[in-house]
């Protein structure tokens, strides 16, 4: 599926809408049900928006008064005696719930129906209070009070042309579009790049080296991380104490969340359904539910966390007290028993496999291993100077050195399966395991390139270069038009 990232630049660079209120909207069984059987391929986001592969939109209308007694059937349409699968303009159940489409006027107006053609049913109820309407809808004036404290965007709102391009490139210094053509485990797919020191993200299809689009955020990204099948993207900026969910179909922040302190990293459980927020000045961490984009609490912890990282199954958590350099582990079992297990200095990465917690020091140049019950090393390998990376995959552990050495080990016994050199000079930054392949992408911050290494053969099969420093790299599995 294609997308288009414009609009998200647009936000991004608004980025002062206002906050969503933080409960999410549950559509009725019924509806949820019609919609499976009459739209299978229909999205339904945590608002209630209802979108379709073609780009299809409903918003969903909550009656004011349903009656005592339905069935939860469709009762009417505009234009009438259609499926729910033919689209109508309006659908109407018989529980005064109903479905208003959103259609473009042959001005590009974006709207609804005409107002004649929605029953009167329809116009006394409400719009979910937590819904983010597309950019731009403008709804007929008798229908406003359906809009409650739901903040509408009209057509001559600064959203519409607020969007520049700031890319970090020079024009001048780009004669054509640059094309290549990426192995087969990167077609299809999109980059999400960070600079050095800069405010900007730029956005480049992985058949090219320059950036498709680039989006401003207010201050200097801390994360821009993808999840939800790379439809959303988790955001957050240096000096604010809130993060943002951007959907990346729809092309708008569809919600604010305040914390109430600076996130500072978040890190995901395996199927990406919660995440995991550590903030720079309190001793805590935020859970995030994001199916419904929800806070389930906040955990109390020892110290400030910083480098934090879940095991395989997201029962448990490691991470270090930036102030002092001690490692915890914390349980995620709702017990949340946090344990101290170690004291190490300059930590560039940890991880937590079984009893053990993998710790890669800076300051010692190895990869240390931890028994969390006796809390203390139990085996330590040199590596490389300046570890800077670390994924525990398949088995193995891979270390990647900003010394451009990548050294793999063998998780059973910790012996060396391979040592792998990284041609050319720079400063290797960080290691991306491509989904559903064997794949790894290696970044090198001063050479301006990414590497494509195969895990199974341990050698790198590919190189390109990029016009941008990389200081954060994100896969997304979606390519951008």
């Amino acid at each position: 599926m294609r997308i288009n990232l414009r609009n998200i630049a647009v936000l991004l660079l608004v980025y002062c809408l206002s906050a969503m209120s933080s409960y999410a909207t549950k559509l009725p069984p019924y509806v949820l049900s019609t919609i499976k059987s009459e739209l299978p391929k229909a999205s339904i986001r945590f608002d209630g928006l209802v979108t379709l592969p073609d780009g299809t939109i409903y918003l969903p209308v909550l009656p004011s008064n349903p009656p005592k007694k339905y069935v939860g059937k469709i009762v009417s349409t505009y234009p009438s005696n259609k499926k729910l699968s033919q689209l109508p303009e309006v659908v109407l159940f018989d529980s005064n719930f109903a479905f208003l489409k959103v259609i473009k006027t042959s001005n590009g107006k974006i709207t609804v129906t005409d107002t004649k053609n929605i029953p009167f049913v329809v116009k006394t109820g409400l719009f979910p209070q937590d819904m983010l309407v597309p950019p731009g809808l403008v709804v007929p004036e008798d229908m406003k009070i359906m809009m409650g404290d739901l903040v509408v965007s009209v057509k001559n709102s600064r959203v519409d042309d607020i969007f520049r391009e700031h890319s970090l490139i020079n024009k001048s210094d780009v004669k054509v579009e640059n094309k290549i053509k990426p192995v087969s485990c990167l077609l299809n797919k999109t980059f999400l790049v960070t600079a050095l020191d800069s405010k900007i993200v730029n956005v480049i299809p992985s058949d090219t080296t320059v950036p498709k689009y680039t989006f401003r955020m207010e201050n200097l990204p801390k994360f821009v991380e993808p999840f939800g099948n790379d439809r959303y993207l988790l955001v957050a900026a240096a000096g604010k104490t809130y993060v943002e969910v951007a959907d990346i179909e729809q092309e708008v922040i569809a919600k604010k969340i305040d914390l109430s302190y600076q996130p500072s990293e978040v890190v995901f459980n395996k199927d990406k359904t919660r995440a995991y927020i550590a903030v720079l000045d309190d001793q805590s961490i935020f859970v995030l539910d994001t199916k419904n984009m929800t806070l389930l609490e906040k955990i109390k912890v020892k110290g400030y966390p910083k480098n934090i990282s879940l095991n395989d199954d997201s029962s448990a958590m490691v991470y270090s007290d930036r102030n002092t350099g001690d490692i915890y582990t914390l349980a995620l079992d709702g017990t949340y028993l946090n344990k101290y297990v170690y004291n190490a200095s300059n930590i560039a990465k940890l991880a937590l496999r079984g009893d053990n917690v993998f710790i890669l020091s800076r300051t010692e140049n190895e990869l240390q291993v931890v028994d969390n019950e006796l809390q203390d090393i139990i085996y330590n390998q040199p590596l490389a100077k300046k570890p800077v990376d670390m994924l525990v995959l398949n088995g193995k552990i891979y270390v990647l050195c900003a010394s451009n050495e990548l050294d793999v080990f063998n998780l059973s016994d910790y012996s060396i399966a391979a040592k792998v050199i990284i041609p050319g000079g720079g400063f290797s930054k960080k290691l991306i395991k491509v989904q559903d392949a064997d794949y790894l992408l290696i970044t090198n911050l001063l050479q301006k390139k990414y590497f494509v290494f195969d895990m199974k053969n341990n050698s790198i099969i590919n190189s390109v270069s990029l016009p941008v420093v990389m200081s954060d790299f994100q896969l997304l599995n979606r390519r951008v038009k």
